[in-house]
C-alpha cells in the first residue's frame, strides 16, 4: 500500500466514477508541475463482473478497460493538479506531490476546493492510440503511468500512458481526455 493514501470516501469524491466501473484502486505517486505524473493502481480480481465473460475458458482483462484505467488515471491527475493550482491561488502554499495532499486532505478548505472542483469539471475518455503487447490475468496488479503530453484550447487533454504488470510492459501509447469546466 502507498505510504500516503487518500482516505477512501474523499477518494471516491475526486472521481466521478463508481462501481463496477471504478477502474482505479489506489494512487500510488504524484507530482505536479511540468513535469508532472501519476502513478495508479488495479487489481485484477476473479470476481469483478466483467470477467466471466470476456474469454471464460481463458479469462483476461479486455484492452477496452484497461483504456479505461488509462482514461480515469489520466482525469485524476488533472483533477489533483487543478487542486494543487486552486490551493496555491487561495492559500499561497505549494503543493507538489502526493504527500503534500496527503497532509492537507483532512483540511476542511482542501475538502471544499475537492468538492467544489468536482462539481466543476467533467472528464471523458475522447480518443485512444494505444498498443497492447501483452495481457493481464485475474490475479496481476496493472501499475498504470499517465504523464501529461499537451493540451489544446478546445479542452482536450493528450496524455502519454504506459501500463506494467511487474516488470513487463503490456500497453502504451496516448490517451486524449476532453475535460469541461463549467
Amino acid at each position: 500500500m502507498a505510504k500516503y493514501s487518500i482516505p477512501p470516501k474523499v477518494f471516491l469524491e475526486m472521481g466521478g466514477w463508481r462501481q463496477p466501473l471504478m477502474m482505479v484502486d489506489r494512487i500510488d505517486d504524484f507530482k505536479y508541475g511540468h513535469s508532472g505524473y501519476i502513478r495508479v493502481v488495479k487489481h485484477v480480481t476473479y470476481n469483478e463482473p466483467y470477467m466471466s465473460g470476456h474469454f471464460p475458458e481463458d479469462p483476461i482483462m479486455s484492452g477496452v478497460l484497461i483504456s479505461e484505467i488509462f482514461g480515469q488515471a489520466s482525469e485524476y491527475f488533472s483533477f489533483l493538479s487543478d487542486i494543487c493550482e486552486i490551493y496555491h491561488q487561495q492559500y499561497d502554499e505549494t503543493l507538489v506531490s502526493l504527500r503534500d495532499i496527503y497532509n492537507k486532505i483532512n483540511d476542511e478548505n482542501m475538502l471544499d476546493i475537492i468538492r467544489q472542483r468536482r462539481s466543476q469539471v467533467r472528464g471523458k475518455l475522447a480518443s485512444q492510440n494505444l498498443k497492447f503487447k501483452e495481457a493481464a490475468y485475474p490475479g496481476d496488479t496493472i501499475e498504470v503511468t499517465s504523464k501529461l503530453a499537451f493540451s489544446d484550447s478546445n479542452g482536450f487533454m493528450h496524455y502519454s500512458v504506459s501500463a506494467h504488470v511487474g516488470k513487463k510492459l503490456i500497453s502504451q501509447g496516448t490517451i486524449i481526455n476532453f475535460r469541461e469546466v463549467t
